[in-house]
């Protein structure tokens, strides 16, 4: 039986995406991830645990010389994000990958990437109530794969000097920078992200280079809303809404 599936227009009705009714949905957060990656010219990405391909679609129309990979171990997330990839008309740059995130050298090279980008399961097994659904478990805790499977394979797929992107909640934060000092992937861009401006912060933002130097660069706070009641962004997210796409 096929999964239901909606469409939903984003970015002022520039782009439009299929996303599985009772699977992971997309929000301010993935975009925010999104406009945090740079791109240099004639590169190659690659998204880990990809969905409904949100990530590098945004990213392909925004930098056309750009070329795009993603990957889920959900099937359905999968045809989903080809789906997407034909409707905003980047089929043509943009490959999805039926396949376990443990499992990347089966299908690649090591080294293959310039870019590797990802907001990975990010509840310890063990921990916290599972989420309803078995799409949704998948995507928000480490039912099939761990941090540090996410961060192992980005270590194996990029290139000496490739960037590694996470959006992860800030309990995770520690355990993130540990695991990716482990891997020769040294941490050089930090923001955290505040729902409100008189909350604390509860996601953060973070670029690593592999085989980088130390020393990080501490961004200032990214503040998502005005209010959190009545969900107004702030002028900042509302400017990076606007100008994401030309």
């Amino acid at each position: 039986m096929e999964s239901e599936k909606d469409l939903s227009t984003f970015l002022n009705n520039r782009v439009k995406f299929y996303q599985l009714k009772e699977g992971f949905r997309f929000g301010t957060d993935t975009f925010l991830l999104t406009t945090f990656v740079k791109v240099k010219g004639k590169e190659k990405l690659i998204d880990l645990g990809t969905g409904c391909g949100v990530i590098p679609i945004l990213l392909l129309l925004k930098y056309k010389d750009l070329k795009g990979v993603g990957i889920d171990i959900v099937r359905e997330s999968v045809e989903v994000a080809h789906l997407n990839a034909e409707i905003n008309g980047v089929s043509d740059r943009f490959k999805v990958f039926h396949l376990d995130v443990k499992e990347v050298k089966r299908l690649f090279r090591a080294q293959e990437f310039d870019i590797v980008v990802s907001n990975p399961p990010f509840i310890e097994k063990g921990r916290g109530s599972l989420a309803k659904g078995e799409y949704r478990q998948t995507a928000r805790q480490e039912t099939t794969a761990t941090l540090k499977d996410f961060i192992q394979a980005a270590k194996y797929l990029l290139k000496n000097k490739g960037r590694f992107y996470l959006l992860l909640p800030t309990s995770r934060f520690v355990d993130a920078v540990s695991l990716l000092r482990e891997n020769k992937l040294e941490p050089k861009r930090l923001r955290f992200i505040h729902p409100q401006r008189n909350k604390g912060a509860n996601l953060f933002l973070l670029e690593s280079v592999k085989g980088g130097g130390k020393g990080i660069e501490v961004l200032p706070p990214l503040v998502v809303y005005r209010d959190l009641k009545s969900r107004v962004y702030t002028q900042e997210v509302e400017e990076l809404y606007n100008s994401f796409l030309p």
